[in-house]
């Protein structure tokens, strides 16, 4: 199985343009006439005299690299169609390395490779409401990733677009529509996010999700959602986190403490990652008991944690 190549710059590629009437085998019997169009070429691959045509696994090497690098490049369904025809194997490809991706759903790193990969499957499939969904997922996540906070407002936005797209083609998918006020209520437009909640509420079978959700629509109605989007809270906090790698931990404490404070985002999003940031923030401060309260609860919501579980034993207080 191929791996996804690697994000590449501009130089990692040159440009070539097929003769007129060119075309690659796509059968024992059939052939696909290349458009003439600027081909991506890998440039490790290119050869040094350009008026000799490639080889056909380098054309195909080249439009694959390329494209997952560039997604969404203004050619994009014209090379994504040549693999289709020409390269049927590394489309299938494609399918494969998403199916052990979606085994990692939190992982930062499977979220960004498979962002790539199910765009340019959309581009043969621009109506494909798993692929839409997934995308809008992927952004999701990488939203809520404690490594990419800083980013959470332009995530959240690239995965509201894609629960749209999905849902122009299930308007009534329950998941969907969970995913669409979650996203909503996180940017802080309530009202939305209310209508979204409510058409899926009506049409879950699950019961105790039904009455979560009904839980957070009532805390809407009450007037008891976050007075400062939650979305904000996220980037505050990927701004703490990006002081704290930068060794400033003093700036880090002081935005951490102002957070919790507020109270609005450990009620909201409580989460191990959180309260094991704010633990090793506090050791920094040498707020021991604040980093023990914060570790254990940590703990409690990972036991697995392995990060929170040594930072608890170095804080907690010798008998």
């Amino acid at each position: 199985m191929s791996k996804t190549p690697p994000p590449s710059t501009a130089e990692s590629f040159i440009f070539w343009t097929p003769p007129e009437g060119m075309t690659l085998s796509i059968g024992e019997d059939d052939q696909l006439e290349l458009p003439s169009i600027p081909l991506p070429l890998c440039a490790t691959d290119t050869p040094d005299d350009l008026s000799v045509a490639p080889s056909e696994r380098h054309i195909g090497e080249g439009i694959y690299a390329y494209l997952c690098a560039n997604p969404e490049t203004e050619q994009a369904v014209v090379y994504a169609n040549i693999l289709r025809q020409a390269y049927p194997f590394l489309i299938s490809d494609m399918g494969s390395q998403l199916l052990l991706l979606d085994l990692r759903p939190h992982d930062d790193v499977a979220l960004q490779n498979k962002i790539p990969l199910l765009k340019i499957l959309l581009h043969l499939d621009e109506r494909n409401f798993g692929l839409l969904h997934k995308l809008g997922t992927c952004c999701f996540n990488l939203a809520v990733h404690p490594d990419h906070l800083i980013t959470a407002g332009d995530q959240l936005q690239s995965a509201r677009q894609w629960f749209e797209k999905a849902r122009r083609v299930r308007q009534q998918d329950v998941n969907n529509l969970n995913y669409l006020g979650q996203v909503c209520y996180l940017s802080g437009n309530y009202h939305q996010a209310k209508l979204y909640w409510q058409h899926a509420v009506s049409q879950m079978d699950n019961e105790t999700e039904r009455v979560q959700l009904q839980q957070r629509l009532a805390l809407i109605e009450q007037g008891g959602a976050p007075g400062q989007p939650l979305q904000l809270q996220l980037e505050q906090l990927g701004q703490a986190r990006q002081l704290f790698d930068s060794g400033d931990m003093p700036a880090a404490y002081e935005l951490v403490e102002k957070l919790v404070h507020q109270g609005e985002l450990l009620r909201e999003l409580p989460g191990a990652e959180l309260y094991y940031f704010i633990g090793i923030c506090r050791e920094s401060a040498n707020d021991l008991a604040g980093a023990y309260e914060a570790l254990t609860m940590a703990t409690r919501l990972d036991d697995k944690h392995e990060h929170a579980r040594t930072a608890l034993k170095r804080v907690t207080p010798v008998s």
